[in-house]
Parts: C-alpha cells; sequence; structure tokens
C-alpha cells in the first residue's frame, strides 16, 4: 500500500514538470518560427534584387537609355532599392541594393544585412543593316 501512495505523489509532482517545459518551448519555437518567415524575406529580396539587376543591365546593354533602363529594373526590385549603372566603353554593370524588411521582436538584435545583385554584361553592337541582293 505504501508504494502505491509514492508512486501516486510521484506522478502528480510530475505534472507541474510537463507544464514548465511548455512554457520555455513555446516561445523557442515562436522565436525560431519568426526567424524563419524573415530569413524567407531576405532571401525573397535577394532573389527580386538579382532579377532587377539582371533586368536592367540587360535594358541598358540594347542601348535604351539609362533612366528607361532604371525605370524596368524598379519593377522588379523590391521597394526601396536603390538601382546604380556604370558604364565603362561597352560594359555596363548595374548593383542594385536593398534592405530587407524589419525584423520581428527580439531579432531586431540581429546585425542589419546588406542585400545586393551585381550584373555585369557588354553593350550589344548596332545591328548593319540588311542589304538585300536582288538575282
Amino acid at each position: 500500500m505504501l508504494s502505491r501512495s509514492r508512486s501516486h505523489s510521484r506522478a502528480r509532482s510530475d505534472r507541474g514538470a510537463i507544464t514548465a517545459e511548455a512554457a520555455f518551448v513555446l516561445p523557442v519555437l515562436l522565436a525560431l518560427l519568426a526567424f524563419g518567415l524573415w530569413l524567407v524575406g531576405v532571401v525573397v529580396t535577394n532573389i527580386r534584387c538579382i532579377d532587377a539587376a539582371r533586368d536592367t543591365a540587360r535594358a541598358a546593354a540594347r542601348g535604351e537609355s539609362i533612366e528607361s533602363a532604371r525605370q524596368l529594373g524598379q519593377r522588379s526590385a523590391p521597394k526601396g532599392a536603390a538601382i546604380t549603372i556604370n558604364q565603362t566603353g561597352s560594359t555596363i554593370h548595374v548593383r542594385v541594393a536593398a534592405a530587407p524588411a524589419a525584423a520581428p521582436g527580439v531579432l531586431r538584435s540581429l546585425p542589419q544585412l546588406d542585400i545586393h545583385a551585381d550584373a555585369t554584361i557588354h553593350a550589344e553592337q548596332p545591328a548593319l543593316p540588311y542589304a538585300h541582293t536582288a538575282n
């Protein structure tokens, strides 16, 4: 009879341990979820910078004006992104830089990320006029 009451009292004392473990684990899991979602946002921002740099470089290489190429790049760039276009001879270099969304809550203490993408391309040669010869 004595052993039965000891096991019963031990089971009652273990009940609080599960609650304490859940109280510790739940905030950690929520912080990991927030970090994961923020990280997905950073990756998406990086991909959009890559696309914008590529689109801008292609437009400039086709011979479009710098402003027209920049406007084309702004369509696919993240909001607030800075697009820099440099041309040296026939080489065109484009850099798109953007800031990721602010990290939520406790994650604000993480270092600020510098997200940017570069694209370099040679300007296309102007097409030679087509000469049609009749036989």
